[in-house]
């Protein structure tokens, strides 16, 4: 077999070629390369201004910048959330007015005079109304007492008879059956043996004033030792299981906006209104409580989640995407891995989440960290 002569001439001709192109001990890199390394260093130091406007920031650049980017969909224009602090209270339609029932002198019971805020229980004595009566008016209500008396005698007769009767036509083999006039004589005999009671202790006795119902009391209107009409207020109570939601804010317009309130347990709330305060300073919302809601005692400060629809020509961003305000506002959009975008709106308000006169699409990314230091570089 011959020598592959031409072969082997070849392959010393490419190892003298490499060994001429390199020195010892040297590392040699096609010069096209040498340009676009330092760009890359550069922009690992600061963002870069490309020629159609947008600013181009490396992945390592984003990582300390803390640049976060969110998508935008439509649903977040739908509504956008907020929460709110509110203080629970009674509702003032739901209140009642504890009165006295005759002309007579307030006195403290056992436990003191009740003050505006303690708690009171259904049926709990809230004070005694001792009757002032003149020796004719006294005079009066003893014969009408009488008269009582002798009318409750006679029922009591009545009642007697017919149930000894009821008895009799049984034993006499009749079929036992209601017999309405023992349940007509029984009713008359309760009902005078109450009015009886009544106009006794008004002559003898205090009167006691009873709480209706549970509750809290709102405010006092009369104090011991005081002497008040009949039909007078002595103080009002709230009821318990009546309860609204007041809270106040700083936003315009923000009640017209809320879709739904809840509570942090998810009860849905009823928006009742809004209103300014009276000084100025914003506005207070009400809601009232669903019936029943045990947890809630009047004067307690809850959490609500209320859903905003956002204002008319106003887009719903993320929270953090707007930067500045009025003619300074502006927010910027990831367009690619390392190229952000920033568009300058007429109004943004950070606090509300809204935007004015900014188009947006489904997928589009928003920045909502660290966009404040990109407009740095603007």
């Amino acid at each position: 077999m011959k020598p592959d002569y031409p072969r082997r001439l070849l392959l010393a001709l490419a190892v003298a070629g490499l060994s001429a192109s390199a020195h010892d001990g040297e590392v040699h890199r096609d010069p096209a390369d040498a340009a676009p390394a330092a760009v890359r260093d550069f922009t690992l130091q600061r963002p870069i201004w490309l020629a159609d406007g947008s600013l181009r920031v490396s992945k390592a650049l984003q990582v300390r910048m803390n640049i976060r980017s969110q998508p935008w969909s439509a649903a977040m224009q739908a509504l956008a959330s907020q929460r709110l602090a509110a203080e629970v209270q009674a509702q003032p339609d739901a209140a009642l007015a504890v009165v006295a029932i005759e002309r007579g002198r307030l006195e403290a019971p056992d436990g003191g005079w009740l003050l505006p805020g303690q708690q009171v229980r259904a049926g709990q004595l809230l004070a005694w109304l001792r009757p002032q009566l003149s020796q004719q008016e006294r005079s009066d209500r003893r014969a009408r007492l009488a008269r009582l008396e002798a009318e409750l005698a006679i029922v009591e007769v009545n009642v007697e008879r017919q149930q000894l009767q009821s008895a009799v036509n049984v034993e006499a083999g009749g079929v036992a059956s209601g017999n309405i006039w023992v349940e007509k004589y029984l009713a008359e005999r309760d009902a005078m043996r109450g009015n009886r009671d009544l106009l006794a202790q008004s002559l003898d006795d205090r009167i006691a004033l009873r709480a209706p119902h549970a509750g809290r009391v709102l405010d006092v209107a009369a104090a011991p030792g005081a002497v008040v009409e009949a039909g007078a207020a002595v103080l009002r109570l709230s009821d318990s299981d009546a309860l609204q939601l007041l809270a106040v804010h700083q936003q315009a317009g923000l009640g017209a906006r809320i879709a739904t309130a809840r509570l942090s347990d998810g009860s849905l709330l009823l928006p009742r209104g809004e209103e300014p305060l009276a000084d100025g300073s914003g506005w207070r919302l009400r809601f009232d409580v669903p019936a029943g809601h045990a947890r809630l005692i009047a004067g307690q400060v809850v959490r609500l989640d209320v859903a905003i629809r956002p204002p008319a020509g106003a887009v719903a961003i993320p929270a953090g995407a707007c930067v500045g305000r009025g003619d300074a506002a502006e927010v910027w959009m990831q367009r690619g891995d390392e190229r952000f975008e920033v568009r300058r709106l007429p109004s943004c308000q950070p606090a509300r989440g809204t935007a004015a006169a900014l188009a947006l699409v489904d997928g589009d990314r928003l920045v909502t960290e660290g966009a404040a230091l990109l407009s740095r570089y603007r």
